[in-house]
């Protein structure tokens, strides 16, 4: 998930453990809790941005991580904050929360979350949410507001920080319910239209949980069938585009250390293209942005492979052929159902 939203979730955790003992400031050190995971993003001082993608996410956002550095954090700070009373005991309860929420939330998206580092590189990722999704994150951080802004012990600073953790918890509820009744459609319409799905997976579309997305590989392992599926759809006919992978295009770069790394990280989902001389390579796991009017929609993971490019934000640089506010609009008309 976005960094946001972390911020947002540990706060509320910070408030529930230590609020009553230290107020406010328990709130800057949830916040800080369940951040520690993402502190991953330095390594990339001294990575290549393909590197990043699999150092992202990886033993920092694992078990062994949090049940080492949970009492090891905890310790500290009740050595640092002798005076404010809190036990080693509530300071390690925070901090493993804090990290443990980080990675489950992670592991719902997409992306694959390296639970089992650095024993197995094993991605976990359910595809349940977005990686920014606004129907979770908006709600929470203006009942985490008013929660900040309510005096220190008040009625009030508890009660709305508890609707903000079960309005955010009945939310994820929400989506993996969601994702099983998606599932159930899709493979309907899979059967129906006689192609291949043994290994089609449904994910969420950009920022939101009620426009689908539906993939799978060709019989011949070289290009995907992908279709869109709303929840508000009257047409229950789901139309799949056969997209190539396009492996032709990277030939000219088969001793690139990157393409071993980013095949890898895509878990095989990518397809290639070509804008204006730039070679792309594209992981179709994030959806497509207007896919669902166009097949040719642009990818919001887009890795650009010429030399020296810089790729430090391929998960947000999809190169759209429309303008973002266009893109948008595409996108609420579609998730309203056809």
């Amino acid at each position: 998930m976005d960094s946001l939203t972390h911020i947002v979730l540990g706060a509320a955790i910070g408030e529930a453990i230590l609020g009553k003992k230290i107020g406010r400031k328990a709130m800057l050190w949830g916040a800080l809790a369940d951040t520690i995971p993402d502190f991953d993003v330095f390594a990339s001082c001294c990575t290549t941005d393909a590197q990043q993608l699999l150092v992202h996410r990886g033993v920092t956002h694992s078990f062994f991580f949090i049940l080492l550095m949970a009492p090891l954090l905890g310790w500290l700070f009740s050595k640092w904050f002798r005076k404010s009373e809190v036990s080693w005991k509530s300071w390690t309860l925070l901090f493993f929360l804090g990290m443990f929420t980080h990675i489950l939330i992670d592991s719902l998206t997409s992306y694959g979350t390296g639970w089992f580092e650095p024993f197995s590189s094993y991605r976990v990722s359910f595809n349940t949410i977005f990686v920014a999704d606004p129907f979770y994150t908006v709600p929470f951080l203006i009942c985490v507001l008013i929660a900040l802004i309510a005096k220190n012990g008040s009625p009030k600073r508890t009660r709305w920080n508890k609707i903000g953790l079960w309005m955010s918890s009945l939310y994820l509820v929400f989506t993996i319910v969601n994702k099983g009744y998606v599932y159930t459609t899709m493979k309907s319409a899979f059967e129906e239209t006689y192609l291949p799905y043994a290994d089609f997976t449904v994910t969420p579309t950009p920022l939101n949980n009620f426009l689908w997305m539906s993939y799978c590989k060709d019989e011949l392992n070289q290009n995907f069938y992908i279709g869109y599926y709303s929840i508000f759809d009257k047409d229950m006919n789901i139309k799949f585009n056969r997209i190539c992978r396009n492996d032709s295009l990277l030939e000219q770069f088969k001793n690139d250390e990157s393409i071993k790394i980013l095949k890898q990280f895509s878990k095989g989902y990518y397809v290639i293209t070509m804008v204006d001389s730039s070679v792309y390579f594209n992981d179709i796991r994030f959806g497509q942005m207007a896919g669902w009017d166009d097949t040719d929609g642009s990818f919001p993971f887009s890795y650009r492979l010429n030399k020296n490019a810089d790729n430090s934000t391929a998960l947000n640089r999809g190169k759209f052929k429309i303008s973002l506010s266009e893109a948008f609009a595409s996108l609420v008309k579609r998730v309203k159902g056809k």
